[in-house]
């Protein structure tokens, strides 16, 4: 018989020694908190697995860098020149294939400004500006206040441009 018994019955229920609490691993923390076993990095971050590339070669473009990351593309002008902000790139496919004609017209007597000049959407244009400079030019957009499309430079061809309607002092085009 028991001499301390705990209950009615004479059964004593104390533990012999200290207690002794040997729970499974990971018992402490509830289901779905803390990184999975044998997982390193979360997923999306750095760069993807096995990116490799040709010996000799850098780096692969924006490698690491969600699209849309990074310096704008490059349209072969100093800030601040060329398409307003919101037009985006100029229309592939667009761009004249050949050079413009290779003469220069004469200024025609009259000056209209650019009134008219949707008439010579997609075709070789010789424009003179109110600075005195003329140059032919290859117009893809026509706005209210300006107008875009390709200038062409002896040096470098046809390169994307804009023109202020108002700086446009006399235009004629040419099929």
């Amino acid at each position: 018989m028991n001499i301390n018994p705990n209950n009615d019955f004479g059964e004593n229920f104390r533990l012999p020694g200290p207690p002794n609490f040997n729970f499974p691993p990971n018992m402490g923390q509830p289901p779905g908190f803390g990184p999975p076993p044998n997982m390193g990095q979360p997923p999306g971050f750095g760069p993807p697995p096995n990116m490799g590339q040709p010996p000799g070669f850098g780096p692969p473009p924006n490698m690491g860098r969600p699209p849309g990351f990074g310096p704008p593309p490059n349209i072969g002008q100093p800030p601040g020149f060329g398409p307003p902000p919101n037009m985006g790139q100029p229309p592939a496919g667009q761009m004249p294939m050949s050079a413009p004609p290779s003469f220069s017209p004469a200024m025609p007597a009259w000056h209209g400004g650019s009134n008219g000049i949707q008439r010579c959407l997609f075709r070789n244009t010789f424009i003179w500006t109110t600075s005195g400079r003329s140059f032919w030019f290859f117009p893809t957009v026509i706005g209210r206040e300006f107008i875009a499309g390709f200038r062409w430079s002896s040096r470098s061809g046809w390169r994307f441009s804009t023109i202020m309607r108002e700086n446009i002092l006399a235009f004629e085009c040419f099929r």
